[in-house]
């Protein structure tokens, strides 16, 4: 009996442990669950392993001269995990004061005292991110890791941060639309396979605050992305933004662009797109009209009209006459008009109606030989390469559209509309591959926009040009179409904006209205145009200006896109050395009107021009100009106690001037200056104002 009673106790006994520890696993359970589990996932963290994906440096996009467009910049979010156990509270107290005065000055975005309040309270409260700084750069970081106790290291300081990057361009707005962002735009987004490389990975163990790998055998390496040099000149690019925001400015227009391309091999020298708030007068990229507006071109499709009517028959551009009346010519319900009214029966040779820029001319000459059959003269457009896209490399671009007799919308008026501007749709870029290829005696060359890459391992990549057709036309064809083209500057429609120029230009103008629609309920809006190349004689460059909306001013094409063209030929030919040589070695008679100003400054210029030139140099102020290709100068006096003459200096110039003599100076106009309201001689009166107006 007293044995059954032991045996009862321990069982009692064994029992009771039982439930003790069951109690003890279910309270640990309640702990865990209720109290601790933020403690116990982060340790479970601590300990984790797993594959780290390490990015590839993005690749740098260049301009061809090297002058860098796009490059990353790495930036880093940092903080401070004050929950590491490694921290020492009396380290951190010994120098909390001095690195909050550090990140004070670093850092700025919080005075010493709020550095110093925050990091105390942050440690207390075993805050595991407390913030210092977002968007951090690479040298500031690297300043940041020797502030004191930070210097410690990432574990004993609980310094924690995250790094990405961003993608920056030196040159802000300049070509920005062409560039492009990451993807899919411009030529970050076609190059992206290049550009982005290839991520690293490997296996890594988390500890406190750090990961650590686990080994090196699962070790991949990132791959830096490739260097892409684009055909962008930085030079040509500027001047054709700058002459296009000036105009867009002074027409007061919605938008325009600019685009220029090498004849010979298709590389786009620059690609200028731009809107302008009227309001403010802001300039901006929304958007890439060169590649992506598919529009009616107006007058500058003439040149592929004419081509399809050279194709047909080889007529003489002087000895055949169309009659155009007075300059209107009704074609069922519909009248075709020119840009203004002649007298009774007018007659003009084929010459004269395509450097007029005749509707009436245009359209008669066509019927005459494709009325019977306007399917053939379509099919003419087509194989002139005008129906098919260019297939750049950026994205974007529409596909052209030109109606065909058997579409839905072929009209009675149809064949008459298309061939003078109407009912058919191109970007400017297709358009301009269009006359580049009459520039390049009938050969088709695609627009490229990549000179070469260069990877990871230095090797290169280059980019040649792409014929897309051999021949557009006969060679007959070409030749009279480059006369004619040559025509409209020399006495046509583009014969003003060229005048003086010490080189030949070759082009046609276009003015196409875009709400013709609208049967006169709202005011008529047109799209002004100039198509080009130059030299005239050996085409080297060839160039279009499209501005859209132009409200003041004009809204010619001769007078509105021109510019432009004129002021990038200028500038080009300033830059290239060859281009220049040519000109000289044509002992081509060279007088140009200058600003007056530093007379060094002129034999700089005159040397790099190699201009000969009779003086020596110097500080002074004179009047300068060159006559049959030698620079002439004339120095200006300049009396210390008189007012000096100003006229003819830039504003530069004479303010430097006239606040050296102590006088106060009120600038109105643009340009240089043309008139001052105290008389050169005079007595200077020391704070006196005087009005200078520019022209």
């Amino acid at each position: 009996m007293e044995s059954n009673s032991n045996i009862l106790k321990r069982v009692y006994l064994f029992f009771f442990v039982l439930v003790a520890f069951s109690l003890l696993i279910i309270g640990a359970a309640i702990n865990i669950q209720f109290f601790k589990g933020d403690e116990v996932i982060a340790a479970v963290k601590t300990t984790s392993v797993k594959n780290r994906t390490f990015p590839a440096k993005r690749g740098d996009l260049y301009a061809k001269d090297g002058s860098l467009l796009a490059t990353s910049l790495t930036y880093y979010n940092v903080g401070l995990d004050l929950t590491s156990s490694a921290i020492n509270e009396d380290t951190l107290n010994r120098h909390i004061s001095d690195l909050a005065d550090s990140l004070a000055v670093l850092i700025g975005r919080r005075t010493s005292k709020e550095y110093y309040r925050g990091i105390t309270q942050a440690f207390k409260d075993k805050v595991r991110w407390y913030q210092l700084s977002r968007a951090l750069n690479y040298p500031d970081f690297q300043r940041l890791k020797t502030l004191p106790f930070i210097n410690q290291g990432r574990l004993k300081s609980g310094l924690a941060y995250s790094k990405f990057t961003q993608r920056k361009k030196p040159f802000g707005v300049l070509a920005a639309r062409t560039i492009g962002s990451r993807a899919p735009f411009g030529l970050e987004g076609a190059y992206d396979s290049y550009l982005s490389g290839t991520n690293g990975t490997q296996l890594q163990k988390r500890k406190p605050g750090v990961w650590i790998p686990v080994n090196n055998d699962n070790t991949k390496d990132p791959i830096d992305g490739a260097d892409v040099y684009s055909t962008i000149d930085i030079n040509i690019q500027e001047v054709a933004e700058n002459a296009l925001k000036d105009q867009l400015f002074f027409n007061k227009a919605d938008h325009g662009c600019a685009v220029v391309m090498e004849v010979a091999t298709g590389k786009i020298r620059a690609i200028a797109n731009l809107s302008i708030d009227t309001a403010t007068g802001e300039f901006f990229e929304s958007r890439n009209y060169a590649v992506a507006d598919s529009e009616e071109p107006g007058s500058t499709i003439k040149l592929a009209s004419f081509m399809a009517v050279l194709e047909k028959e080889q007529i003489d551009l002087d000895k055949k006459n169309i009659s155009i009346g007075h300059g209107i010519y009704k074609i069922y319900d519909r009248k075709v008009r020119d840009s203004h009214y002649y007298p009774k029966n007018t007659t003009l040779s084929v010459r004269e109606i395509f450097e007029k820029s005749s509707n009436v001319g245009t359209v008669k000459l066509v019927e005459e030989y494709y009325k019977q059959n306007p399917g053939e003269f379509i099919e003419r457009l087509y194989s002139f390469g005008l129906q098919d896209k260019l297939n750049v490399d950026i994205i974007g671009e529409n596909a052209p559209k030109i109606k065909s007799p058997s579409d839905k919308d072929w009209y009675g008026t149809t064949l008459a509309w298309t061939c003078h501007g109407y009912e058919t749709q191109f970007t400017p870029l297709q358009m301009l591959a269009y006359y580049n290829a009459v520039a390049n005696d009938g050969q088709l060359v695609k627009p490229i926009f990549i000179e070469k890459i260069i990877n990871a391992n230095k090797e290169v990549t280059e980019f040649q040009p792409q014929i897309i057709k051999s021949s557009i036309c006969s060679e007959a064809t070409v030749k009279k179409l480059q006369e004619l083209l040559k025509g409209v500057v020399i006495r046509g429609t583009a014969k003003k904006p060229f005048r003086g120029s010490l080189y030949e230009v070759a082009g046609k103008t276009g003015t196409a209205k875009i709400n013709y629609a609208k049967n006169g309920k709202s005011k008529v809006e047109y799209r002004s145009s100039f198509a080009g190349y130059f030299p005239a004689d050996n085409p080297r460059y060839t160039c279009i200006v499209v501005i859209t909306n132009p409200r003041q001013n004009g809204f010619y094409g001769g007078s509105t896109a021109a510019p432009v063209f004129r002021k990038i030929s200028d500038r080009v030919y300033a830059l290239d050395k060859e281009l220049r040589t040519e000109l000289l070695a044509k002992n081509v008679k060279v007088n140009i009107d200058l600003k007056n100003g530093l007379e060094n400054e002129y034999l700089i210029i005159a040397k790099e021009l190699s201009i000969e030139t009779d003086s020596r140099g110097g500080q002074e102020y004179v009047k300068a100009q060159v006559k049959s290709n030698k620079l002439k100068i004339k120095k200006i006096k300049i009396t210390t106690d008189k007012v000096p003459n100003v006229k003819g200096l830039t504003v530069k110039d004479a303010l430097y001037l006239l606040e050296q003599k102590g006088l106060t100076v009120k600038v109105v106009g643009k340009g240089k200056v043309r008139k001052q309201s105290l008389a050169p001689g005079s007595k200077i009166i020391i704070g006196k104002q005087i009005e200078i107006i520019l022209g």
